[in-house]
């Protein structure tokens, strides 16, 4: 059965990611003929539904570059309004975005502050 895979980085950025990226891209290929969808931004990107669905040709060539193919951004929630000034529910707005990507998984690449969110 295909999967649906999401990717995001979060946080500082730092030398590894985009081979975690592609390595991430490369077994979910193999293990489940997945498509990739990848998440911009960060955290902000799931939550203004910014994203690129992802080739394999995408992955090549990416362990050299420095950064973060996919971008990232700094959001820790703890430090952060959950209701945004335009009343906006941002954990609502990730939920949905999950949802209307018809994601099986989201894999979110980073630090301390990317996986206690």
């Amino acid at each position: 059965m295909k999967r649906r895979i999401g990717i995001l980085t979060s946080g500082g950025d730092c030398p590894g990611l985009n081979a975690a990226i592609r390595g991430v891209a490369r077994a979910a290929y193999e293990l489940f003929d997945a498509e990739i969808i990848g998440i911009r931004n960060g955290y902000g990107g799931l939550i203004e539904g910014e994203y690129q669905e992802m080739s394999k040709k995408q992955f090549s060539g990416i362990l050299t570059l420095g950064g973060t193919i996919l971008g990232t951004s700094r959001q820790p929630f703890r430090n952060m309004r959950v209701i945004d000034e335009r009343g906006v529910d941002k954990v609502a707005a990730m939920k949905k975005t999950y949802k209307d990507l018809k994601l099986d998984c989201l894999v979110t690449l980073g630090g301390n502050g990317t996986h206690k969110t």
